[in-house]
Order: structure tokens, then sequence, then C-alpha cells
């Protein structure tokens, strides 16, 4: 009876701990080859149910030979300018920073029928977040409104952790 007491209170801390240090790897879109001109409203709307937090990495498939990835500034992604990216011929990046990223088209023609996206990194939750530092080239400050936001799976894991810790102590 001790040993089933002592592993359930063992399991719990391993849920606890994804709650707070389980990063992501995702590919943007969710499929192969989403990054192109005919998906860009289906890539708008995908982002809308994503939250990001500082650690996530984003994985692009493309097809290289007709397009590219490129990360800008905010003025840059408003007016789909191409010839300044703070990376070009990005294929994945790790969100290392709270705060809004700005990725559009290297074929600044697909930018302007839409093939744009923000991905917003919230902090981790026991990191208080600190402003970004002010510079012409870094992602400025994130919109008024985060779309992006949405249920984490780290949180669901940390709250069965939790759940399962209460029926432990109360085994105990």
């Amino acid at each position: 009876m001790a040993y089933l007491r002592i592993s359930i209170l063992v399991l719990s801390l391993v849920f606890l701990s994804f709650a707070f240090s389980e990063a992501k790897e995702v590919i943007v879109g969710g499929k192969d080859i989403s990054w192109n001109v005919d998906s860009s409203k289906t890539l708008n709307e995908w982002i809308q149910s994503k939250r990001f937090k500082v650690g996530d990495q984003l994985k692009w498939k493309s097809d290289k030979d007709s397009d590219s990835v490129l990360q800008v500034t905010k003025e840059d992604y408003g007016s789909c300018e191409t010839s300044k990216p703070i990376k070009a011929n990005v294929t994945e990046i790790t969100l290392d920073q709270a705060g809004p990223f700005y990725f559009i088209s290297g074929v600044k023609e697909h930018c302007d029928r839409g093939l744009k996206l923000v991905a917003i990194a919230k902090p981790p939750k026991h990191v208080s977040p600190s402003p970004a530092p002010a510079t012409a080239t870094g992602p400025a400050a994130p919109p008024s409104t985060n779309a992006a936001a949405g249920p984490g799976f780290g949180l669901s894991n940390g709250i069965l952790g939790f759940a399962i810790g209460l029926v432990g102590m109360a085994l105990i």
C-alpha cells in the first residue's frame, strides 16, 4: 500500500512538471506544404486557435522552389516589405522571447495576397515578462487583441497531475 501511495505522489509530480516545462514543436498549418498562397486563409484560421509560449518551435514545410518564409518587423509585415528581413529562408524558429513574431512570404505578390502570419509567444507562467528591447529589427509590441490564445496542453497535464496528487494524499 505504501508503494502505491509513493507511486501516485511521484506520478503527480511528473504531470505537474509538464505544465511548466513542456515546449511544443509545431508544424505551421499542421500539415505538409501548408505555406503557399492558396492556403493563406486557412493558415490565418489555423493560427487563431493556437497558443504558443517562449521555447516553442515553429517549423515550416513549403515548396522551396516557389516560396520562402521571412521573419520581419511589424512595419514590414504590414507593408509586405521583403527586402530587409530579420531572418530569411526560415524553415524553423524557436520563439525565444515573449511577444509577437511576424512572418511573411518571401514572394511579395504572395504576401500581398495574404500569405503572412503573426505568432504570439506568451511568457512561461513562473517567469514575469520583461519588456522587449526597443530595436528597429525586433518584434514590436503585441497587438491589442490576442486571437491566438487558447487552451494549452501543458496546463491540462498539470491539472491532471494535481488531481492525481490529491487522490494520492487522500490515500496516505
